[in-house]
């Protein structure tokens, strides 16, 4: 029987490391508790729900039909060639093919300089051409020439040129083959052509030069030095190795 006044007391924790330990299975993590997660980022949000149009004044799809654009294509052309033409010397441009401010095909046609000058037709001549146009001719005609002229002598030059530098050429070339000939003739002593090509000529020495170490004093200066062989020694400390380490470095 249970003694009076004995509390019943439950066993130590002491000894376990966490309070719900990890277990052995497949995800290593005790009491880990895993579900699915409600948190939500402000930058996956959706930012734009509206499709956003074009307004008044933004080159509209609607502002865009209200538009003439062969009109504004036609002045535009029309003011370029006043501001070539020099502020409206020559006349006014024309569109060929259609009538000046209509914004059919004609605008968009080719254009030619209208003479609207009232006394163009006083300076013309008998034959209906003036003193202007005829000294025009005669300065393109001369300019003709000239040009002429000076292409030919470009020609010319060009053609001297040529023949310089094929000739310059030719004799580099057989300059290179004299002297190759004559080194081949006499780059080898037995082949020397110097003596009228009867072979080596009379003061030709053949004789090798002496080297600076061939004299008595320098032969046979280790005849009687030991000869050191090579020996395996199974010791790392005790090796001839070792021990030249140790002289160089130690010492």
């Amino acid at each position: 029987p249970e003694r009076q006044g004995e509390r019943e007391t439950s066993m130590t924790t002491a000894h376990r490391p966490t309070w719900a330990p990890a277990k052995g299975r497949e995800h290593q993590g005790g009491a880990r508790l895993f579900g699915p997660s409600a948190k939500a980022s402000k930058l996956e949000a959706n930012g734009f729900l509206t499709l956003k149009t074009r307004a008044r004044g933004q080159s509209a799809a609607d502002e865009l039909l209200e538009r003439d654009f062969a009109r504004e294509l036609a002045e535009k052309e029309r003011e370029a060639a006043k501001k070539a033409s020099g502020g409206g010397v020559g006349g006014d441009v024309k569109a060929l093919g259609g009538v000046e401010g209509d914004a059919g095909a004609g605008a968009f046609g080719r254009f030619a300089p209208r003479d609207e000058d009232a006394d163009d037709d006083d300076d013309d001549g008998g034959d209906g051409v003036s003193d202007g146009e005829s000294e025009s001719d005669s300065d393109s005609e001369s300019d003709d020439d000239d040009t002429a002229a000076l292409l030919a002598e470009l020609d010319r030059i060009k053609a001297e040129r040529a023949k310089e530098a094929a000739e310059k050429a030719a004799a580099e070339q057989a300059a290179a083959e004299h002297a190759r000939a004559d080194e081949l003739a006499t780059g080898n002593p037995l082949l020397d052509l110097a003596d009228g090509g009867s072979g080596a000529p009379a003061n030709a020495d053949f004789k090798t030069k002496r080297r600076w170490d061939d004299d008595v004093v320098f032969r046979n200066q280790a005849r009687d030095a030991p000869k050191v062989g090579k020996r395996f020694i199974n010791d790392t400390i005790r090796s001839d190795f070792h021990k030249r380490f140790l002289n160089k470095y130690i010492k």
